[in-house]
């Protein structure tokens, strides 16, 4: 196995939605805030070379949305998903697998693009597209607090293309990638485990955002099951704690990696963090 670290940009979002009931005035020693209150957010995948296979996790918000959603959301450089795959040495052709851990805009955004029609189609027309069944169907109806995250461009033609290859459950999807299921943030969010050089590494996606979430009350306000949420993260963490697990992280802007002690009173907390590759 081999494994590159894939740009996707970055986006802007208000403090309070990262933090939730935490107020601000400890999460700012953390993060830093604009004079709007919002934080910089990496949108940062990952691409996994496992014998033929190129295996991309997630993609990104993509290259589809309006200039005021981008302004809205201030998001810049989302075109470098295939700039950073290039780099790597891949063409979008070459990717033969995507896991889209859930399908919020800018996890999955960057899986299709506008053709010379401006019609919206797969960005990787050779690959299979992953992700779980509870998701997808969620997605399909989502409540309404929810609704604005997803955009029907970014998945019907994954669907219509026949590439979705959805999961209802835990599974080793190839040899060294497993795939686990949580609910908390949104139903049947998937993180990837990754077995690399005698090392596990969590592609730990929305389960904890950013280094600054780990404490097990800094949830985000956007987890539609906070209580599930709370309880899914304090399990993991303590698994990942006591089997000294490489949290990488998507979001964190300064920080791709983390390691955890823990503190029976007050849970899990930062042993070391830093690039993934000063891990491994």
């Amino acid at each position: 196995m081999d494994l590159h670290i894939i740009d996707a940009g970055t986006f802007k979002c208000d403090g309070g939605g990262i933090f939730g009931g935490v107020p601000k005035l400890l999460w700012s020693r953390q993060v830093k805030a604009d004079e709007r209150n919002l934080i910089t957010l990496a949108m940062r995948c990952m691409l996994l070379e496992i014998d033929d296979r190129k295996i991309l996790i997630e993609t990104g918000a993509g290259d589809k949305l309006s200039w005021k959603f981008i302004d809205n959301n201030g998001i810049e450089n989302s075109h470098l998903l295939i700039d950073s795959i290039e780099k790597a040495g891949f063409k979008a052709e070459d990717i033969s697998d995507v896991i889209h851990t859930h399908l919020h805009w800018d996890h999955c955004g960057g899986g299709t693009t506008f053709d010379e029609n401006k019609k919206a189609v797969p960005t990787f027309p050779n690959a299979n597209y992953y992700c779980s069944k509870a998701q997808w169907e969620n997605a399909m109806t989502p409540n309404p607090r929810e609704g604005d995250a997803y955009f029907e461009n970014d998945l019907l033609p994954v669907k219509d293309s026949v590439q979705l290859k959805l999961i209802d459950k835990e599974i080793e999807l190839y040899p060294g990638l497993s795939l686990r299921i949580f609910n908390g943030h949104t139903p049947g969010q998937i993180v990837p485990i990754i077995e690399y050089k005698g090392k596990t590494i969590v592609y730990i996606a929305d389960l904890v955002p950013t280094v600054a979430n780990i404490p097990l009350k800094w949830i985000a306000a956007y987890d539609l099951y906070p209580v599930t949420a709370m309880e899914e993260k304090e399990k993991f963490l303590r698994e990942a704690f006591k089997n000294n697990y490489i949290l990488f992280f998507e979001h964190d802007m300064d920080y791709e990696c983390a390691t955890l002690d823990w503190d029976e009173r007050k849970g899990p907390k930062v042993k070391e963090k830093g690039m993934l590759f000063d891990f491994l």
